[in-house]
C-alpha cells in the first residue's frame, strides 16, 4: 500500500500542495478478514482526472482531486445551476479541494457522499455541503489535516522536517485551511483527533478513521441525513472494516 503521507523532494513543488492527500487507497475484489483492510470495491475513485459529469441539478464527481480539478468542476458547472454534488473521491491536492469546497459552500450547495468522500474529500468538500446525504454504504474517511500532528508526515529527501514545515508555500495552506474551518464552523480537530494520542497507530493501523454522527455534530457538522438510518450506516461501515474515533478538543 502506498504510503499517502511519503513527501519526496524531488516532487517538493506538487507535495507542498497535496502533502496531506491521499494517493492511494486500498481496493479490493473482496473483503480480506485476516488484515482487516478497508474494502473499497469502486474503482472509479481513481480516476485521474476526474470524471465530472453534470446530470440535471446534480454534479457527479468521480476520481481524484487533482492540480487541475477545481478548472474542471467550474468548466462542468458552467452558468447550471447545481444543487447537490455527489461525490465519488479518495481526496487529492489540498488547494484544489478547499477551493472546490468553498465553492460550494457559497453556493449553498448539498453534498452527496455516493461511494467514496476521503482525505481531502473529507476534510473538505462534506464539511462544505448545506446538507449532507451519507448513503448505507458510503465511506467517509479522514487520516489526517495540514494542522494535525507534523510527526504524521513521512519526509525523504535532502529537506529537514523542520525546514519543510517552514516553507512559505506549507504555511499558506495550513492557515487556509484553519480559516475554512473557522468559517465552516467545524473544529479541524476532526481531520487528526485520533492522531493526537499515543496509541494512535495501534488503533487505526491503517491510519484512516470515520466517526459517528453524533460525533461529527459534536465538531460541528450539521445537517447529515442518512439513505437509510445512522444505526444502519454504522453497521455497514463497521461491517467493512472502518473504525470509528471519538470526539476531541484540543483546548480542553
Amino acid at each position: 500500500m502506498i504510503n499517502p503521507f511519503l513527501l519526496q523532494k524531488k516532487n517538493l513543488k506538487k507535495v507542498i500542495k497535496i502533502f496531506i492527500s491521499a494517493s492511494s487507497i486500498f481496493i479490493s475484489s473482496g473483503v480480506l478478514p485476516a488484515s482487516q483492510k478497508i474494502d473499497i470495491q469502486d474503482e472509479r475513485v481513481l480516476n485521474n482526472p476526474p470524471e465530472i459529469v453534470k446530470k440535471g441539478d446534480v454534479l457527479y464527481f468521480d476520481g481524484q482531486i487533482t492540480n487541475e480539478a477545481y478548472v474542471l468542476f467550474l468548466k462542468e458547472i458552467g452558468n447550471s445551476r447545481i444543487k447537490t454534488v455527489s461525490v465519488n473521491s479518495i481526496g487529492g491536492d489540498v488547494e484544489n479541494a478547499l477551493s472546490i469546497a468553498s465553492y460550494i459552500k457559497k453556493n449553498n450547495m448539498d453534498i452527496e457522499v455516493r461511494s467514496v468522500c476521503a482525505s481531502a474529500c473529507a476534510n473538505y468538500l462534506f464539511v462544505a455541503g448545506n446538507r449532507k446525504l451519507i448513503n448505507n454504504d458510503s465511506y467517509i474517511l479522514w487520516h489526517g489535516g495540514a494542522n494535525g500532528p507534523e510527526q504524521e508526515v513521512e519526509i525523504s529527501g535532502d529537506i529537514t522536517r523542520a525546514e519543510f514545515f517552514r516553507l512559505e508555500s506549507v504555511q499558506q495552506i495550513k492557515k487556509k485551511e484553519a480559516l475554512f474551518y473557522k468559517e465552516a464552523g467545524v473544529r479541524n480537530e476532526i481531520c487528526y483527533c485520533p492522531q493526537l494520542k499515543n496509541n494512535y497507530h495501534d488503533t487505526f493501523p491503517e491510519k484512516w478513521f470515520s466517526y459517528s454522527p453524533e460525533d461529527m455534530n459534536r465538531f460541528g457538522i450539521k445537517n447529515i441525513s442518512f439513505a437509510t438510518t445512522p444505526s444502519q450506516w454504522l453497521m455497514s461501515m463497521r461491517k467493512k472494516h472502518v473504525i470509528f474515533a471519538h470526539y476531541c478538543n484540543q483546548e480542553k
